[in-house]
């Protein structure tokens, strides 16, 4: 099949895309041999209510991608104003992302940051391949939420609710 969109511009479609607000995830795992993992995402969204199921997308071409991908379990910790930093190191390559960060541990072992917007453990139902993403959708089987409110990612920077885009 040909591609219909050969002729999108990559820098205009990316423009698009940073036209809409979307919230700030820090997704994180514990390989099977105990090292963390983890990666920001903006991609992330409810599913499913009944089971109860999210999806997070994951760039294929992520360090970390690989151990997602076999990862029994993954949390999505929804960031706060106070985490936007916490949150470039997870977008960077090659960073010790836990060294910058308070994250304490569930009962699975799994990292988590407790002063989080909101906290919710999944465990993978399915990978789906998306393009240069996967899709990772979890089974919710823990979910709890902080006092703090989130904050979003719009036209390349971060807006705490409640300012002005302009």
């Amino acid at each position: 099949m040909v591609d219909q969109f050969q002729g999108l511009d990559p820098v205009a479609f990316r423009s698009a895309l940073a036209c809409f607000p979307s919230g700030v995830t820090i997704v994180t795992t514990r390989s099977a041999s105990g090292t963390l993992h983890g990666f920001t995402a903006s991609s992330f969204s409810a599913l499913s209510l009944d089971p109860p199921l999210v999806l997070v997308c994951l760039d294929q071409g992520a360090d970390c991608s690989p151990v997602f991908m076999a990862a029994e379990r993954f949390i999505v910790n929804i960031v706060t104003p106070t985490h936007a930093e916490l949150a470039i190191k997870f977008a960077t390559k090659g960073e010790n992302k836990f060294a910058y960060g308070a994250f304490e541990f569930d009962e699975r072992g799994q990292p988590l940051l407790p002063d989080a917007a909101a906290v919710i453990s999944c465990e993978l139902e399915q990978a789906v391949p998306g393009g240069d993403h996967v899709i990772l959708i979890g089974r919710v089987h823990d979910a709890r939420t902080g006092n703090g409110k989130p904050v979003t990612w719009y036209q390349g920077g971060f807006l705490h609710l409640g300012e002005s885009a302009a």
